[in-house]
């Protein structure tokens, strides 16, 4: 798995795809803590929510990458769709950590050093869900299920909206809410965490059954 997940980080940092969403992550962090007065859970709300986009459209660019011809030679070498898949799955979630680490790290630097390390441990933790529930709702939206690339933009933007926004679907928007009033507790955090460690398998799994069906 390993040689997998350093194939897929190799072929999305060729493709420079990964610059967009990066960028204007980086630029996010740039704007918000440009002046860190204020307590560390709140910023870590807006930070994360931006992480679920940004890992759902690094997702979408990673499975992109490749046309259908490298996608099957790709999924020969594997041995099955669902180790591919796995691959991808594994190599955005390592960019993700990486950009939830520098969230963290920047926000506790911009205040002083001053944030207690339990606040930087929940906002650790609430970005790696927040990516996890990016990606898994980038895989149906991706090139593997959906073909075109407007259909794809407008589905993956419904199901950002929904994951980050609507109160009603636990998803996301529990825990960014939590955060956002500085009321974050442990059982909601394991829960969100949860949750989102079984949305991402679920939809690993579901997209793998349907590229299996329809090759």
């Amino acid at each position: 798995m390993i040689p997998l997940i350093r194939y897929q980080l190799a072929i999305l940092g060729h493709s420079q795809r990964y610059l967009p969403p990066v960028l204007l992550y980086i630029g996010l962090l740039a704007v918000l803590y440009s002046n860190n007065d204020g307590p560390a859970l709140p910023g870590f709300a807006v930070t994360a929510a931006g992480l679920l986009v940004v890992a759902g459209w690094l997702t979408i660019a990673l499975v992109d990458v490749e046309d259908v011809v490298q996608r099957t030679v790709t999924r020969a070498h594997t041995g099955s769709m669902a180790r591919m898949l796995a691959g991808v799955v594994l190599a955005v979630l390592c960019c993700s950590i990486g950009l939830a680490v520098l969230s963290v790290a920047w926000a506790e630097i911009s205040h002083g050093l001053d944030y207690p390390p339990g606040d930087l441990g929940i906002g650790l933790l609430a970005h790696v869900a927040c990516a996890a529930f990016g990606i898994a709702v980038a895989l149906p939206c991706s090139g593997l299920v959906v073909r075109r690339v407007g259909y794809t933009v407008i589905a993956a933007a419904a199901l950002f909206a929904i994951t980050l926004l609507v109160k009603w679907i636990p998803l996301a928007f529990p825990l960014l809410l939590a955060l956002s009033a500085d009321a974050t507790s442990a059982a909601l955090l394991v829960r969100s965490a949860l949750v989102a460690a079984f949305g991402l398998a679920a939809s690993t799994l579901l997209v793998t059954a349907w590229c299996v069906r329809r090759a």
